[in-house]
């Protein structure tokens, strides 16, 4: 699907983030996820204490992860994370590449729905804020 809105960070695994077969841990990869989700949402001016502010938070209900190749200690890698549902819950797809070569490394996605803060209750739709955010997108 296309994404309506995206941004791209750079990153560079560090040590702490490799396992024992001296590669990325898997369970790490939400990590670098959310470099570019937070980078995202700064671009629509919705980062999280916008969504605060706005009344909304906005849990991750579901996160999918497709690995091609390893990440390994200091591998320059670009991460790319866009918005391409937005109506009923925020999906974001992500897209992970060296950096140097451009081979695709990872792939994924979260699914994330606006929940009111004042009363805990999901939406089942996203609230006008966010339509407001991503109109100039549109």
């Amino acid at each position: 699907m296309k994404a309506i809105v995206s941004e791209t960070v750079e990153a560079v695994p560090q040590f702490f983030d490799i396992d024992p077969m001296n590669v990325v841990w898997h369970g790490n990869y939400p990590r670098f996820f959310e470099l570019a989700r937070a980078a995202l949402l700064s671009r629509i001016d919705y980062a999280y204490d916008a969504m605060a502010a706005s009344g909304y938070m906005w849990p991750v209900i579901d996160m999918h992860i497709r690995y091609y190749r390893p990440l390994k200690l200091a591998q320059p890698i670009s991460i790319t994370a866009g918005i391409v549902e937005w109506e009923s819950r925020l999906r974001v797809e992500y897209l992970l590449r060296d950096s140097e070569t451009g081979q695709k490394v990872t792939k994924g996605r979260t699914d994330q729905v606006a929940v009111e803060i004042a009363s805990q209750k999901m939406l089942w739709e996203a609230p006008a804020v966010l339509r407001e955010k991503l109109a100039p997108f549109i």
